[in-house]
């Protein structure tokens, strides 16, 4: 499908719109986080009103990308080789909601949505955010920034293991996603919506977990327990049938790497479409119980194909269901 013109001060680059202005003399660009021209002629717009008005008052303008390259030649001088590494990693991890980004536009609000949109543990999530922090702080030393929104936003606002309330993705941005998706990232994001398994489940999953013949796939879950997903309910074993298999790994990609970037690949691939409403990767594990239990199947069998350890987890499902439903998955006679 040929791509519509971009507007006036916006360009595109690969599937999402970017805008550009020049102010006082330097050039900025930024990702303006949609593929409708409205929109982004819109966003540009308001962007280079922020921009003009911060030029008049004196505020330097920089962006998170342009400060990286400076941080990461002072924070080798400061950490350890490994201690670097995985700043980078979390960095990559985190990418997405960076992009394009000025320094004053990574507020608590921001920071908070990184913390909400990572599909992950919590002590992955404050790995990430301290690899940001220590950006911000290197900015800081420079007088790019006033303040450090990270150490602002873990100070008022404890990370949560649950967050509220469950919004289900709607079925037609399912199918964007996953249509939008390159090779076999589509098939692990199908896998999610037909199994119900976690994210970091199916990323690990290897060949050997898989049988194709009694149609499961056993999986290791939080704790490392393991548990068997049977993948005949919605006729979830076509899929894996129909998967090629050049890796150790069942999802894989380039010369048979399992996705080590899987959340930050989904959430830039959310980020670009025009979707009606945008939703995690772990979202698709609520739509599959959801969808569970509307086809009458029981909660109980539910409990155990989503690994829960208790019941009263499983049942903060049944708030999607009618009277007669909850009825019928949890066994109770009319």
């Amino acid at each position: 499908m040929r791509k519509p013109k971009a507007p006036s001060g916006c360009y595109w680059d690969g599937h999402v719109l970017y805008g550009r202005a020049r102010v006082k003399g330097r050039l900025h660009r930024w990702s303006l986080q949609t593929s409708d021209p409205k929109i982004a002629k819109k966003a540009r717009d308001e962007e280079v009103a922020r921009l003009k008005n911060a030029a008049y008052h004196g505020i330097v303008q920089i962006t998170f990308d342009e400060v990286l390259p400076h941080w990461v030649k002072w924070i080798e001088k400061q950490v350890g080789p490994n201690t670097s590494a995985r700043y980078a990693v979390s960095l990559a991890q985190i990418q997405p909601w960076l992009q394009g980004k000025f320094l004053d536009q990574i507020t608590i609000k921001l920071v908070s949505e990184i913390a909400a949109g990572r599909d992950t543990s919590n002590a992955t999530k404050k790995r990430d955010l301290n690899a940001l922090s220590s950006v911000l702080r290197y900015a800081m030393t420079r007088g790019w920034k006033e303040d450090n929104p990270v150490l602002n936003f873990l100070h008022q606002k404890p990370l949560k293991e649950r967050r509220d309330p469950i919004i289900l993705p709607l079925i037609e941005d399912v199918e964007k996603v996953i249509a939008d998706a390159p090779g076999a990232f589509a098939h692990l994001i199908r896998a999610a919506w037909l199994t119900g398994a976690r994210q970091n489940e199916l990323v690990e999953a290897r060949r050997d977990q898989l049988d194709l013949k009694a149609k499961t796939l056993t999986v290791i879950g939080k704790g490392n327990k393991r548990r068997t997903i049977d993948l005949k309910p919605f006729d979830g074993w076509k899929l894996f049938e129909a998967l090629q298999f050049k890796s150790d790994y069942v999802f894989w990609h380039g010369p048979g790497e399992k996705y080590h970037n899987a959340s930050s690949r989904f959430a830039a691939i959310t980020a670009r479409l025009n979707l009606k409403h945008r939703f995690r990767f772990h979202d698709l594990r609520h739509l599959h119980a959801v969808e569970w239990l509307r086809s009458g199947r029981s909660i109980y069998d539910l409990q155990q194909r989503m690994g829960h350890s208790s019941i009263k987890v499983t049942e903060i499902y049944l708030e999607f269901l009618t009277p007669d439903q909850v009825r019928l998955v949890q066994g109770i006679g009319s």
